[in-house]
């Protein structure tokens, strides 16, 4: 009986355990994310009391205290405790009916299945929506045929269109059926998620060989991430249009949520979360290291170096590492150029590092705070394209074509169903949101001053209920004039803040001045700009709830309480400037000094001339960007479409500092001519800075030439179709994202296209409407034939589907100009090249 009574307990106890067992198996992990939440808990002690944990089974408490220990502080502050309790009942759910849920190792579904967050998007139920779409459809299937299918299912409802920086949440994308890459990988990865398949979006924040920067998606799929291309389906995974790109690239990344002991390099570890570095999976790579040294040759310790690259006009940090107590730094990157940047908070060095070159770099911080200004130049040259990692039969691609045009009519049928032909434009701008702005509509028939202070992507996603919650008249305001209502207190827009609720939220602040508001915000509010880092704005009433915020979120939160209070206040986003109306005047807001709002009179001013010829018109961010050095680094200005930037010369009010004109001007193999302006603005002073677009150099690379009696079609010949202007031959491909790219290009550039007055023959899927797009002397065809054949022989070129191939041909069937794949500005660069054809 004693031998048996020890036997009986155990079974009981092991009977309980799997009744009830630990979603963290492992003691010492488990232990430390315990750790983690009760000190974090004990920052937030009412949103503590309202968790009430001890309902919940023991997985679910494990699960829910991984979740709170480390979620940025806009989840925390804007989604309720039942949001994230949903999001883990139903990632168990996914991971008990779905065949290979039990398979997927445990920390890898704790990290890439738990987890409710992609990026920076709005956070939704998509999750449950998705898991219904989707779990009867990918039954029966393995892990590789379900990931190849849930994107199919992604790209009968989302397709690629760039929009704003804001990421819409994944229902919201559903809606509108359109998105940007981050949308769609964020869509997708959603959903692979939702039935309980490993994703992570991967980024690379930005093209060494172009401008612009791109997301996709990385599935765990057998004990191996492989890539797809979002809401693209391909036949295979590790295909997609980017593959070649990829391996031009200099880094690609990724967060993983919590703490994370993966294989892959991490570029940056926290509490809270891990950056990957994932560029090993596309592109070779190399490690470099940065010494940090004082001017007597002594180690800087805990220094800063920021490994950057040039894309849309600015040196773009890809990581910042801190040196250790040898002044050492490091990154594994790609093999191109970077420009290294290391300072100490005050003094700052910098250089160019070729990595095809050298591994190793060493910056001397100078012995003051840098006082000499100067024009420097730099030519940055990116990495060789490689091979793609995998490559479709004829077949596989000829099926999958014609499932995609399934699946784009599916998707054409939904958007049919919204009121693009209504006479109102805010309801045709609504798309698949249409009902709620005609419930809005219909309360306040004249309401089009007030919707015309949100953005096309707000009325994709926005309710009628927070539409009336912000809804005011000048008459609520009788002692602000008409134009100073209209910019600091009509908008409930603020910044790239998903638009919620606040006017009575803070009502309390009401009789309180700008400065009053200020003072509270100060005392009151605690900045923490490491806490919130996937870069979500907290909602102002979520800053209020909360106490806690990063400094963006204060200062939306300041210019909300203000708006609440009836004191008229704005915040510039150009320049990152807070802005408050003092009865007279507006006045700057300074968080950063003891001093009170400061006016504008102090401000010196700034005018940009340009004089050149190419381009006609300079535009901020593809041709130019301004910086102001601060902390030791540059700081860039975000003017894109601002009026104030719209014509030249061009002046603008800056605070007094150190500033930095950057311009650039790109080759067709992506090599880049850059020009750094430094130049310093004293208080109250006026100045003239030139807009300089660095010249590109005549280069020795001879392209081949066809021979232009060569028939096109009907008789007629290839110089026929040219005639003295030249002709540009383009053909889409299966028109994915980078050939929509290169649509858009070509439509804002219509009036050069005629002024240039050659002949574009282009060639597209029937599918895709071609002729709606009235581009200028463009014939369309939906095959290509002989042309194309020579075109490649000539330039020896296997395409492998990396399209759109563009060639510039001359009169006499000289090749001028080629590209092949993605490359944002490859319009621009073919009207440069086309403007040097001789026409006599």
């Amino acid at each position: 009986m004693r031998k048996i009574l020890p036997l009986l307990l155990c079974a009981v106890l092991l009977a309980s355990c799997g009744r009830n067992p630990h979603f963290i198996t492992n003691k010492e992990y488990r232990q430390q994310v315990e750790n983690d939440f009760e000190c974090r808990m004990s920052q937030f002690s009412t949103l503590n009391s309202q968790l009430r944990l001890d309902t919940l089974n023991r997985a679910e408490r494990e699960a829910m205290q991984f979740l709170y220990a480390y979620m940025p502080l806009s989840d925390m502050a804007d989604y309720e405790p039942a949001f994230f309790l949903e999001q883990v009942r139903g990632a168990f759910q996914a991971r008990e009916e779905m065949a290979w849920g039990r398979s997927v190792p445990e920390d890898v579904f704790r990290h890439f299945v738990l987890v409710y967050r992609v990026n920076n998007e709005n956070l939704d139920s998509a999750r449950a929506v998705f898991y219904r779409e989707l779990k009867d459809r990918v039954q029966g299937m393995t892990m590789e045929e379900a990931a190849l299918e849930v994107n199919h299912w992604c790209h009968e409802h989302v397709a690629y269109r760039a929009s704003d920086a804001r990421t819409s949440a994944p229902l919201a994308t559903l809606r509108t059926s359109l998105g940007r890459c981050g949308e769609e990988s964020t869509f997708t990865v959603t959903a692979m998620r939702a039935v309980g398949i490993p994703a992570r979006q991967c980024y690379t924040p930005r093209w060494a060989h172009c401008d612009d920067n791109h997301a996709w998606v990385e599935v765990y799929v057998d004990g191996q991430w492989k890539f797809l291309g979002a809401c693209e389906p391909d036949p295979r995974l590790d295909m997609g249009w980017f593959s070649v790109p990829s391996t031009r690239c200099m880094m690609v990344h990724s967060k993983a949520f919590g703490r994370y002991h993966g294989d892959e390099e991490v570029v940056r570890r926290t509490g809270l979360y891990s950056e990957l570095n994932l560029l090993s999976h596309y592109a070779p790579t190399r490690h470099v290291t940065v010494t940090v040294l004082d001017p007597e040759g002594k180690p800087v310790e805990d220094a800063k170096v920021r490994f950057k690259i040039y894309n849309y006009a600015e040196y773009y940090p890809l990581s910042t590492q801190t040196t250790d107590s040898r002044g050492c730094a490091g990154l594994t990157t790609g093999l191109g150029d970077l420009l290294i940047w290391a300072t100490d908070g005050e003094r700052y060095a910098f250089e160019k590092l070729d990595v095809r070159q050298d591994s190793t770099l060493t910056l001397t911080l100078p012995s003051t705070p840098n006082s000499q200004f100067s024009t420097l130049n730099f030519e940055m040259v990116p990495p060789v394209a490689g091979e793609p990692k995998e490559v479709s039969t004829d077949e596989e691609t000829a099926a999958n074509a014609k499932r995609l045009a399934y699946e784009d009519s599916l998707r054409t049928a939904y958007t049919a169903t919204f009121h693009s032909d209504s006479p109102n434009p805010f309801v045709r701008k609504s798309e698949g949101n249409w009902a709620e702005i005609e419930k809005f509509i219909a309360a306040h028939p004249d309401c089009d001053t007030y919707l015309s202070t949100y953005s096309d992507k707000d009325l994709r996603d926005i309710t009628a209920v927070t539409l009336e919650a912000h809804w005011t008249t000048p008459e609520m305001y009788q002692d602000i004039n008409l134009s100073t209502y209209q910019r600091g207190l009509l908008p409930a827009r603020i910044s790239n803040e998903m638009v919620r609720p606040y006017r009575q939220e803070l009502a309390n602040f009401k009789g309180m001045t700008a400065e009053g508001i200020r003072q509270w915000t100060i005392d009151s509010i605690t900045v923490d700009d490491t806490s919130n880092y996937f870069g979500v704005p907290l909602s102002p009433r979520g800053v209020y709830k909360l106490r806690h915020a990063d400094r963006h979120s204060r200062d939306i939160f300041f210019v909300a309480a203000c708006r609440a209070a009836g004191v008229p206040a704005y915040l510039d986003n150009a320049t990152n400037t807070l802005y408050a109306w003092n009865g007279k005047v507006w006045q700057i807001t300074n968080f950063s000094s003891m001093t009170s709002s400061s006016s504008t009179t102090n401000n010196a001013k700034l005018t940009l001339t340009y004089r050149g010829k190419e381009p006609a018109k300079p535009v901020y961010w593809p041709h130019f960007t301004l910086a102001k050095l601060e902390n030791g680094d540059l700081r860039t200005f975000d003017f894109e479409d601002d009026p104030r930037m719209a014509t030249f010369p061009a002046t603008i009010e800056l605070e007094p500092g150190i500033y930095c004109l950057s311009t650039g001007n790109r080759y067709p193999d992506g090599t880049v001519r850059s020009r750094l302006d430094f130049f310093e603005l004293a208080e109250g002073q006026s100045l003239t800075r030139e807009i300089v677009i660095p010249a590109l150099t005549a280069r020795d690379d001879q392209l081949p030439a066809l021979d232009p009696n060569m028939e096109l079609f009907d008789g007629a010949t290839l110089a026929d179709y040219a005639g003295t202007e030249g002709m540009l031959y383009i053909n889409l491909g299966n028109y994915g994202e980078p050939s929509k790219h290169l649509v858009v290009e070509l439509q804002a550039l219509q009036p050069e296209m005629r002024n240039w007055g050659g002949m574009t023959l282009m060639v597209g899927p029937a599918t895709i409407g071609m002729a709606d797009w009235h581009l200028a002397n463009t014939d369309i065809a939906h095959r290509s034939g002989a042309l194309e054949q020579k075109l490649l022989q000539a330039l020896k070129l296997d395409l492998k589907g990396n399209y759109p191939l563009v060639v510039l041909i001359d009169r006499n069937g000289q090749i001028l100009y080629h590209s092949e794949g993605y490359k944002i500005g490859t319009a621009e660069q073919v009207l440069k090249t086309a403007r040097k054809i001789p026409t006599t």
